[in-house]
């Protein structure tokens, strides 16, 4: 009889666990607080340096400290268990010491982008029904308008000095002067801290259904929602990035530069780095053009960040002929990077001495940020890497609940410890996305579409939202056409949207976005023909752009990642 191929099932094949030791495979999560964690993985090491701000040197055991000390004051101050604390601030060491804080009492951190309106900050302070509210000075006036006809009855105010020391604590305050007028009801952090005297420092029995914080999604997926993440998912996040371990040692320097509102700020910024001894750099606000100087001053061996970021670095000149060795992990997540763009990083990390590629992960807010890893040289271009030890990735029918066997494009769909609890006070909507198959697992239904390879690579094409269909059925992945664009050497970025088909009532037509190399402005109309030829010698012809348009520079959200919903309300009949 002849012999047939029988499809194979990454949800039971596994194939990606022959890269990882055994040991991590089956590790269970720590089942503990996200602290507690914290200080079993430093214990014999409170000497090392955990967090760096402006100079400032804290130590794990003075990290430690001031986390007692804040869980103290919160008893004092009246929180407790079940409790939500809204907290509207960038990254500071008081934000962390109130993240692990509030956990250590029972309270769950609501942690909101300062950026928004005193409208939008009301609006998720009334849903949590926070009756304190944490902000940074700067955006005290805000949050004083956003607390009005709400439960808020504490307001904690703190500055970005406090952390800071001597000199620069000196510059910084006479440089900066308070001048809010503070409500009655407002303390400082000096006097939070000084009222928590004689409260217990003790922890909470650890709570599986406890959640750390509840972040919001970006409402890229539809209204934006409030995630809440547990100990568990923290904690397995850590964890199963130790697997990494040629990558990871103790008291090298990761430098935190994304916001501590977002499940990638806090998850891969802040907790992993502090569960493997690493020393967390704090940038409260980046300025993109200052990356390059930062870099050189830290000499980070690891930094999460978006793919404009490393774009950024890759062409800023200060970096010209300096030796960039020290860079192990600089890791790519948050958004889609094209074929081109990555190249284009790689070849300037290889040209200054970094050992690795650019590392790449995929997650989402409702998986603690990441659930697949692409680090040090287990890497693949165009990937976003392996799912991690203990987390599982398969590729659904869309929307359903048959696998598809490997090399199949599908929907991306994972399971593991680090998934959300859920969305806050939204179980219909938590049931839309969480969903238990025949085969007993609560799987996340991403709704992006990609496909993994034979040794368990997974490829991301695009969001589901994203895809482009043509009057004719034809599907369009923009990643497609990205890759190719990317490629071009006068192309510095580029993004693919839909746009609509004139000659049909229904369906849409790819349009190309461009950003442009400078020195190439005055050659568009030859680059329209290259690009038209390359895309008419790489694509199906069902996939061509109808339109390629220059533009500045590529819209960003606040987190980063390109703004395709703007691109697409640019979009002009003229341009097609």
């Amino acid at each position: 009889m002849p012999v047939t191929n029988q499809p194979v099932y990454a949800s039971k094949a596994k194939p990606w666990l022959a890269f990882y030791d055994p040991k991590y495979r089956d590790m269970p999560a720590p089942d503990c607080t996200a602290f507690d964690y914290v200080c079993r993985q430093n214990k014999g090491h409170l000497s090392d340096a955990a967090l760096s701000y402006y100079g400032n040197t804290i130590t794990y055991a003075a990290l430690m400290v001031n986390v007692k000390k804040t869980a103290a004051a919160l008893r004092a101050a009246g929180v407790a268990k079940g409790d939500i604390v809204t907290a509207v601030s960038v990254m500071t060491p008081e934000l962390i010491y109130l993240f692990y804080a509030a956990d250590m009492v029972g309270a769950t951190l609501n942690l909101i982008d300062p950026r928004y309106s005193p409208e939008g900050i009301h609006e998720y302070i009334k849903e949590a029904g926070s009756r304190m509210l944490v902000c940074m000075n700067l955006f005290y006036d805000k949050c004083h308008q956003a607390m009005r006809r709400t439960t808020v009855e504490k307001v904690l105010v703190f500055s970005p000095s406090e952390s800071l020391r001597g000199p620069m604590k000196l510059a910084y305050n006479a440089a900066n002067p308070d001048r809010n007028r503070y409500a009655s009801n407002v303390v400082n952090w000096k006097q939070f801290i000084e009222a928590g005297k004689g409260a217990s420092t003790a922890s909470e029995p650890f709570d599986p259904d406890h959640s750390c914080v509840m972040v919001h999604t970006g409402g890229t997926t539809g209204s934006p929602k409030g995630v809440l993440l547990g100990d568990v998912a923290f904690n397995a996040l850590a964890q199963q990035f130790a697997a990494y371990e040629v990558v990871f040692q103790r008291q090298q320097k990761l430098l935190n530069v994304m916001p501590p509102f977002i499940a990638y700020g806090y998850a891969c910024g802040v907790h992993l780095p502090l569960s493997l001894g690493i020393t967390v750099v704090i940038i409260p606000n980046l300025d993109p053009a200052e990356l390059g100087k930062l870099v050189l001053k830290y000499k980070p061996a690891h930094m999460f960040g978006v793919p404009a970021h490393y774009q950024v670095l890759a062409a800023d000149p200060r970096l010209r002929k300096k030796d960039l060795s020290f860079v192990l992990n600089f890791a790519c997540g948050g958004d889609a990077i094209s074929l081109g763009a990555e190249q284009a990083v790689n070849d300037f990390l290889s040209s200054h001495g970094a050992p690795y590629p650019l590392a790449k992960g995929y997650g989402m807010t409702e998986l603690c940020s990441a659930a697949t890893a692409a680090a040090g040289a287990r890497n693949k271009p165009g990937t976003v890497g392996l799912p991690l030890p203990a987390t599982v990735v398969s590729i659904f029918e869309p929307g359903t609940e048959v696998e598809l066997p490997i090399g199949a494009r599908g929907e991306i769909c994972i399971s593991g410890p680090s998934m959300m609890q859920g969305y806050y006070n939204k179980p219909d909507e938590t049931a839309i996305i969480m969903r238990r198959h025949a085969d007993g697992r609560v799987w996340i239904h991403s709704g992006d579409i990609g496909y993994m390879d034979e040794e368990g690579y997974v490829f991301l094409d695009s969001r589901i939202k994203r895809m482009i269909i043509r009057h004719d059925g034809f599907k369009i992945f923009p990643s497609m056409i990205e890759n190719v664009l990317s490629t071009h050497p006068a192309v510095r970025n580029c993004s693919v949207v839909g746009c609509a088909d004139k000659d049909h009532v229904q369906g849409r037509l790819p349009l190309a976005y461009i950003v442009l190399d400078p020195h190439c402005e005055k050659k568009k109309r030859q680059i329209i023909r290259e690009l038209r030829a390359m895309c008419a010698d790489e694509l199906p012809e069902y996939a061509l752009p109808v339109g390629y348009k220059f533009i500045d520079a590529l819209p960003l959200t606040p987190v980063g990642k390109v703004d395709y919903l703007t691109l697409e309300g640019q979009i002009t009949p003229q341009d097609y």
